[in-house]
């Protein structure tokens, strides 16, 4: 039987959220090219893809590394990230049928199990990529009803930038433990309840958390990998 073969552009874009690579580390296309059972010329189109989106860098001569993480960069991502969100939001609270409710319920059911898996074994780095996956899942789902694709394309550019930033700068992939949990628990029971005014605020106050790098009260024991 054949190896399966692995879409390249959406496993290195997923790795990159959540902190696969460093912050300037080199890509080894040989590597990669095994592992997504790919062929160069494949591969290489979907590193210029995401070099064109701003998520790698491309070097004369040099290949490709990740592109290196700036607190100027992480500040404007997390400025448009909220901007964006908090209009999405407000216009899927407004149109949101009850399938989207169920929708957006199944993902805070499944984003709140991996974050309590995280707190419980206080093994962050095990979980890490699903937790990403369900963090965006939750995000996403939440703002789906907006109506706009445009507007979902642009959030998910300044989210997963934002992402890049905070996995490989904050302490614990920038999961927050009890503080993070019960962010997004604000954020789902608000919305649940139409409640736009609350679900902004406590978005809001979820980014700006971030932002301050206040992201937890007490340090977790993760195997977080060496510097």
């Amino acid at each position: 039987m054949s190896k399966d073969v692995i879409n390249p552009y959406d496993a290195l874009r997923t790795g990159l959220i959540w902190g696969r690579w460093k912050s300037g580390e080199r890509l080894i296309p040989q590597h990669l090219k095994a592992e997504f059972g790919c062929t160069s010329s494949v591969l290489r189109e979907a590193m210029l893809r995401l070099a064109g989106e701003g998520f790698i860098v491309s070097e004369k001569n040099q290949g490709f590394r990740t592109v290196t993480h700036s607190e100027e960069t992480f500040c404007e991502a997390a400025h448009l990230r909220l901007i964006l969100e908090r209009e999405a939001a407000t216009l899927s609270l407004q149109k949101g049928d009850f399938n989207w409710e169920m929708a957006v319920t199944a993902a805070y059911q499944k984003l709140a199990y991996v974050e309590k898996q995280m707190i419980e074994t206080q093994d962050v780095q095990k979980y890490v990529r699903h937790w990403s996956i369900q963090d965006w899942e939750f995000h996403a789902t939440l703002m789906s009803a907006c109506g706009s694709d445009l507007l979902m394309n642009a959030y998910r550019s300044a989210f997963d930038t934002f992402r890049m930033y905070a996995v490989s700068t904050y302490a614990h992939f920038g999961f927050g433990a009890e503080i993070t949990a019960k962010e997004h628990l604000d954020i789902y029971e608000a919305t649940i309840a139409r409640d736009v005014p609350g679900c902004l605020a406590a978005i809001e106050r979820h980014l700006t958390l971030y932002q301050e790098g206040r992201r937890s009260g007490a340090a977790l024991s993760s195997k977080l990998p060496p510097e």
